[in-house]
């Protein structure tokens, strides 16, 4: 597992890598929360009703739901989706019998799949939001919000393949100073109306949501933006440890949003149309409106960074678990492990999101996509962290059946709020979920399956070392690297190529590469190799955990370094290139999953390349594959 610095510096950058997101809603959450009666009568109670509900959402969410409960559920140090499910799945889930998922197993998937649509839709109203802030300056500025949001956003996606090593320095300066600011301009809007203090009172939340009547679902589907970058703490556990997130949560992030939220209340106090503004904006004095919109934007631009660094490191730890096909992924850094581009998530997540800035154009119109995939992912944690609490760490059901009826509490009552939403906008991130989700599943049981049917290829390595036995060395062809996914038995590359010629080579080695359902592996206990025949035949077996790249030349240094007396570099590798086409047997894949899996598998990363394999010392053996 990674080093750690000292509490202090992480924890200043926890605030800014971790906390982007949930620092930046108060640019649209509280104005999308007021919804309803405006009469001078309603006025009051509706909006303490909205103060206490995002306060004591914070508190339920984010201090007792995250930051108590889930936030220990580290698995190896590292925390998010996919990490869950390996806690709750130590060893593959899968069922060989009928190529099936378990349910839990599906269902953390779909939640998974649900944080690319949070990453499509974060840098585009984060950024328009904070943006629309020239509104209050400039009266033309309904026609540049999208102009200048579209060239940040290019901006920002055209910097990632710089990687983020540098200007990441700067992200927790920039959110401390942007947590002061919105901190400030809050207290002073509540010390010229402190009545709005009584809003921590939690009986004006229960009275706003048992009168508020349709009202009060509208509302709930908004105030879930309020806590729209909790899953962030558990996603980055890995990165900072759960001390600095808690330190940065509760000395800066927390009290500057309820600071901040109760400002905005006590402001439509004050002035009823407030609702009908930018309501974070008027809180700022005139002469302060341009340095606030500028340090909403970089604080906005920060919280977008987060979540794309984010999909990039998602999409790694699907690939190394088997869920997504290889893709090119480029280091950043030399020193930092988790510094990395992958060009084709950042091209597809640039491409969405001025897509979607362009078409909706405000961000109160894209508040309505944004909240469904932050629910949705949220409800996935609740599910897979019940399971876990009972299925590894035996938790009586009464217990697990408490802690997730209160985490449901929550996220029942937003997924209720946001199923409204779906035909304005929320959709888009269903849609998404729902392709990630198919991709996840079809390529996972395509692998699966053709694993299954090149495993029945290879020859009983008993029988084959007879074969070996029998036939000296005649001819002198040097090392041959065979790889293979099976940790047993002859791959069908090796038999095929024997059977047809009977040649053997000075040196055979039988390399797997097992992609383990953990987060690291040392490296001292990555490489085994076994001598199956003295200086003659070997089996090279490299473990590596799912935050972790395999590389090839890495591979063999360590095997030069465990086998001295044997040089591995000059070797030609060998390894089957599969065609797969449709089984006629039970269980196979359908048509479209055929289509969908071929295409996957003719577009993915090649191994080689992969692995960083030298191309010129490359055989390839065909072999036709029955999915």
């Amino acid at each position: 597992m990674p080093k750690r610095a000292t509490t202090a510096p992480l924890a200043l950058a926890a605030l800014g890598v971790v906390f982007g997101d949930i620092a930046t809603s108060p640019l649209y959450a509280f104005r999308q929360c007021f919804l309803g009666d405006n009469s001078p009568a309603a006025m009051v109670p509706n909006v303490l009703g909205v103060a206490s509900l995002i306060f004591w959402t914070l508190v339920g969410v984010v201090c007792i739901k995250y930051a108590t409960f889930v936030m220990k559920a580290d698995h190896d140090g590292e925390g998010g989706t996919l990490a869950l499910l390996g806690l709750i799945y130590p060893t593959n889930p899968l069922k060989l019998r009928t190529g099936a998922l378990p349910v839990i197993a599906l269902v953390i998937l779909f939640g998974t799949a649900a944080l690319y649509g949070d990453g499509v839709i974060t840098p585009a109203i984060s950024v328009l939001s904070a943006v629309e802030g020239l509104d209050m300056i400039l009266p033309t500025s309904g026609h540049v919000a999208v102009p200048v949001t579209v060239l940040v956003l290019l901006g920002l996606f055209w910097l990632q393949p710089r990687g983020t090593q540098k200007i990441g320095i700067l992200f927790g300066p920039v959110m401390l100073l942007w947590c002061i600011a919105i901190g400030i301009v809050g207290a002073v809007s509540i010390a010229r109306t402190p009545s709005v203090l009584v809003a921590l009172d939690p009986r004006y939340a229960l009275g706003f949501v048992s009168h508020g009547g349709m009202t009060t679902v509208i509302v709930l589907g908004a105030t879930v933006l309020c806590v729209s970058g909790a899953e962030a703490l558990y996603a980055d556990l890995g990165h900072f440890g759960i001390g600095p997130i808690r330190v940065a949560w509760y000395l800066a992030v927390f009290p500057a949003l309820v600071l901040n939220y109760l400002g905005q209340g006590a402001q439509m106090l004050r002035v009823p149309d407030a609702q009908d503004v930018l309501v974070f904006y008027a809180l700022v004095p005139g002469w302060g409106i341009v340095p606030m919109v500028v340090l909403a934007t970089a604080a906005t631009v920060i919280a977008s960074q987060s979540l794309i660094a984010g999909a990039f490191s998602l999409t790694q730890q699907a690939v190394q678990l088997g869920y997504l096909p290889r893709v090119t992924v480029t280091h950043t850094s030399h020193e930092t492990e988790g510094q990395i581009y992958i060009p084709i998530v950042n091209a597809v997540l640039a491409i969405l999101c001025v897509l979607l800035v362009v078409t909706f154009k405000h961000s109160d119109a894209l508040a309505d996509a944004y909240g469904l995939a932050v629910t949705i992912t949220m409800i996935t944690t609740t599910v897979g962290y019940a399971a876990l609490t009972r299925l590894q760490w035996h938790w009586p059901w009464w217990q697990t059946a408490a802690v997730t009826a209160f985490f449901l509490l929550f996220d029942g009552s937003f997924l209720i709020g946001n199923v409204p939403k779906i035909p304005t906008g929320g959709w888009i991130p269903l849609l998404i979920a729902i392709v990630v989700f198919t991709m996840f599943v079809t390529w996972y049981r395509g692998r699966q399956r053709q694993a299954k049917v090149l495993a029945s290829m290879q020859m009983p390595l008993d029988e084959f070392l007879k074969e070996y036995d029998k036939h000296p060395v005649s001819e002198s062809l040097g090392t041959a690297v065979f790889l293979t996914a099976h940790p047993h038995g002859v791959p069908y590359a090796l038999s095929h190529q024997w059977l047809r010629t009977h040649l053997m080579f000075e040196a055979v080695v039988l390399l797997t590469i097992v992609l383990e359902r953990r987060p690291y592996v040392r490296a001292e206990d990555r490489i085994v190799i076994e001598e199956l025949r003295p200086h003659s035949f070997y089996r090279v077996t490299a473990h590596y955990g799912f935050m972790q790249v395999p590389n090839g030349h890495e591979i063999l240094a360590q095997c030069r370094q465990k086998s001295p007396a044997y040089d591995f570099h000059d070797a030609t590798y060998y390894l089957a290139e599969s065609t797969v086409v449709r089984s006629g047997q039970p269980g196979a894949l359908r048509p479209w999953e055929m289509l969908l899996f071929s295409w996957m598998l003719n577009n993915a990363n090649p191994l080689p390349t992969a692995l960083s394999l030298p191309t010129n010392q490359i055989i390839k053996v065909g072999v036709e594959v029955p999915v």
